[in-house]
């Protein structure tokens, strides 16, 4: 719906007769309160709010989009910021000429406005229908059948179709037209990037949008109206407009709710919960290090007796044959009570160690690939690999060292 002008015959918002507006006398006393019902009833009786009304009555109750309330609240702030009032004061204008201004100008534009971020993608291919209409030439504009001369600058009522008909081509009841475009096939969604940010998509394209209006007025087989073409288009095309839903009043009046609360918890972690996991372990590979540097301290920096110290902690810890004590003992060319001096002096400096739960992994496969590298032992990988090449062939391998082994002491 277009702005009409000051010089269009539309005439001012309906008011009562026994309370007459004014305008003046309520902004010289700044009578907010009757300002702000004034404003609301200019809301309430705009065709813009009520068609939006109307179809919102028949969509789903969550989607809600328009507030009366709101928007005249929006409205009265909107005024104030941009210093009408004071304006219409200044400049000395009458009571219907402030109404005037008010419902057909800024009201609108708010309206137009409102849609605009809401409905982006449905407002876009609303105008580029009736630009299509009044520019294609496969269709002309109808008079319409009740005589009444069209208003100025609405084009919602005026009654389009194909040029090929006649001016004498009867318009139909609309309310069977939903049933008559059944058959027409839903369109695929034009993804091609356009506008000035390249952001937005196509959604359809004008040849195609051009085939879709002319397949509709041969199954509707009559002229109509440009309010109620611009529905049946949308019905066949694929526009998202995401709506926001209050998760707090999903439940209808039946006691069950419409929206499943499991859609909303997401299992993947944040990227808030990633950087603190990652920081977490970094941390916990530095103490890794931090903890050998402790064990050569405890053992006065003696390099045989840390080299020792370490044996014993990865052959007890991380030893993947997981040996005894004695056997622990005899690899490391101690004794046993020694084994179990180290192992109590380890579990000291253990229990000293100061971090969370999470970080217990991160610290363990640090201080393991430390511990291989000091130690001079393969790694996990060549580890693995002996191991199974152990199991595929036992006695090949075991022919093969006794062998070795002979040939050693011989």
């Amino acid at each position: 719906m277009k702005a009409p002008s000051y010089g269009s015959p539309v005439l001012p918002a309906k008011r009562n007769s026994r309370t007459p507006s004014s305008w003046r006398s309520r902004i010289d006393n700044n009578d907010a309160h009757s300002l702000w019902r004034m404003l609301n009833r200019l809301v309430t009786v705009h065709p813009l709010v009520r068609s939006a009304l109307g179809s919102q009555q028949s969509s789903q109750p969550s989607s809600i989009i328009i507030s009366i309330h709101d928007l005249t609240q929006d409205l009265y702030l909107l005024l104030m910021q941009k210093g009408r009032f004071k304006h219409y004061i200044d400049t000395q204008m009458a009571d219907a000429e402030i109404e005037r201004e008010i419902f057909h100008i800024e009201l609108t534009n708010l309206l137009i406005g409102c849609l605009r971020r809401q409905r982006p993608e449905n407002y876009r291919i609303v105008r580029r229908v009736s630009n299509v209409l009044e520019s294609d030439p496969g269709f002309r504009r109808f008079k319409n059948s009740n005589g009444r001369h069209a208003r100025y600058r609405q084009a919602a009522d005026a009654v389009f179709g194909l040029r090929d008909w006649g001016n004498d081509k009867k318009m139909i009841d609309s309310g069977t037209f939903a049933h008559r475009i059944a058959s027409i096939p839903m369109r695929m969604r034009n993804r091609r990037k356009a506008g000035c940010t390249g952001d937005a998509q196509v959604i359809v394209s004008n040849h195609d949008l051009v085939e879709l209006l002319v397949e509709i007025f041969e199954a509707i087989d009559s002229p109509a109206p440009l309010r109620i073409l611009r529905q049946l288009a949308l019905s066949k095309l694929p526009v998202y407009d995401p709506v926001m839903t209050s998760i707090d009043e999903d439940s209808s009046d039946e006691g069950y709710s419409r929206i499943s609360h499991s859609t909303f918890a997401s299992s993947d972690a944040n990227p808030e919960d990633v950087i603190i996991s990652e920081e977490e372990e970094q941390q916990a590979r530095h103490m890794a290090e931090a903890f050998l540097d402790q064990l050569s301290i405890l053992m006065r920096g003696n390099p045989r007796r840390t080299e020792r110290l370490c044996r014993v902690l990865w052959h007890c810890y991380f030893d993947p044959d997981e040996p005894s004590q004695l056997e622990v003992a005899e690899m490391a060319g101690i004794s046993d009570s020694s084994v179990s001096d180290y192992r109590r002096k380890l579990e000291a400096e253990m229990k000293s160690l100061d971090f969370a739960p999470s970080q217990l992994r991160s610290f363990a496969e640090e201080l393991d690939e430390l511990l291989r590298w000091r130690l001079s032992l393969p790694e996990k990988g060549q580890q693995s690999s002996e191991m199974d090449a152990d199991i595929q062939w036992p006695k090949y391998q075991h022919k093969q060292q006794r062998t070795s082994k002979t040939i050693l002491i011989n």
